[in-house]
């Protein structure tokens, strides 16, 4: 098929065709359009993104305005709470048999108020062991 007249021009052109396109050729035809660089000459841009800003404003002063009347109730609620708990460990009588019960405290509304450590602190006084225990065990 290849000796027939005319096959092997096109087999030619269609060779022509299908060249491998080169980085720089490629480049060439990259504008500054292409990566946004001229979308805020004309103006139109600046003013969709100016609106929508403002409605964000908004809704983020919303959001926060919901956000701290949710915390003042909970203080007040948590206030509350609080006073009506020590009120009634204050007339609370213990039932027990002299045993001090985590869970009748609790029932009672007596917490316990102890310094719990942090995650960092308790990690330091881990590796402050562990050293301890190296040292003593290489010196």
């Amino acid at each position: 098929a290849k000796d027939l007249p005319g096959v092997r021009e096109l087999f030619a052109r269609h060779a022509a065709k299908l060249t491998k396109r080169k980085r720089g050729d490629v480049y060439k035809y990259i504008t500054p359009d292409y990566y946004g660089l001229r979308d805020e000459e004309d103006g139109v841009l600046l003013e969709l993104e100016s609106g929508l800003a403002k409605e964000g404003q908004k809704k983020l002063k919303e959001c926060r305005d919901g956000h701290d009347v949710e915390v003042k109730q909970q203080q007040q609620q948590q206030g509350q709470d609080a006073a009506l708990s020590s009120q009634n460990a204050l007339y609370a009588t213990d039932e027990s048999d002299g045993d001090s019960d985590d869970t009748t405290a609790l029932e009672n509304g007596i917490e316990a108020h102890i310094a719990v450590p942090s995650q960092e602190v308790v990690a330091q006084v881990l590796l402050q062991k562990k050293k301890d225990a190296l040292l003593s065990r290489f010196a």
